[in-house]
């Protein structure tokens, strides 16, 4: 690692986290959003650095911060689809940009992430994020995406599918530990193991259960 990258990468955990916290628990743009003056110059500069030594991280923060050059940069690489884009960086440009100006058609980006066919060996943690971010969308392909996901062969994608839907649904309880019965339907089997039909039948009374949430408003 050469000087630039060093001075980065501990401007970067120093501000951030680890690598395993941001994995975790996402990235906290708002640990530059609200710098002023200047130690609001000081993150840009870090943050371009970053930038220019290839970290997808530091895009995401800069966009965040209202850095017009990487917001039309991120719109461009979404645009070209980049083939060298991975599915997480995918989930994460969307999201970003979305946040800075909502636009429905981005989550089209997700929708192509989460709907992937799992084989395995594959990774299942950008399906995961893509089932996360989808709960800032409301149209009817990433509905039907998020309650297709509720079988899909990873567990945790299962999971994040539901409580997403609980928000989507504007459930009062939005946790999905905080609905026992449901909880239990989409436990187990993970990945190695295919589905039987008695997993698959209670996956279908899952997003039975979840689809009366939306009856409701």
């Amino acid at each position: 690692m050469n000087d630039l990258a060093a001075t980065w990468s501990r401007w970067k955990e120093s501000t951030f986290g680890t690598g395993y916290h941001i994995w975790h628990e996402g990235l906290d743009v708002g640990a530059v959003t609200r710098l002023k003056g200047q130690a609001r110059a000081r993150a840009l500069a870090m943050l371009r650095l970053g930038r220019s030594l290839g970290d997808d991280h530091a895009s995401e923060a800069l966009a965040a911060m209202g850095d017009v050059q990487t917001i039309a940069a991120m719109r461009a690489r979404l645009r070209a689809g980049d083939p060298y884009l991975s599915p997480t960086t995918r989930v994460r440009i969307a999201a970003i940009l979305n946040s800075i100006e909502p636009d429905p058609r981005l989550a089209d980006h997700l929708v192509a992430v989460l709907n992937q066919t799992w084989s395995k060996g594959q990774s299942w943690s950008p399906r995961v994020d893509a089932a996360i971010g989808l709960r800032d969308f409301s149209g009817p392909a990433d509905e039907a995406a998020l309650l297709a996901a509720v079988a899909d062969a990873s567990y945790f994608v299962r999971y994040h599918a539901c409580e997403s839907l609980l928000h989507r649904y504007r459930a009062s309880r939005r946790r999905l530990t905080d609905h026992p019965q449901l909880f239990a339907l989409i436990r187990g089997p993970d990945g190695d193991d295919a589905p039987t039909a008695d997993d698959l039948a209670r996956y279908d009374e899952a997003r039975r259960r979840l689809r009366a949430f939306a009856a409701r408003h």
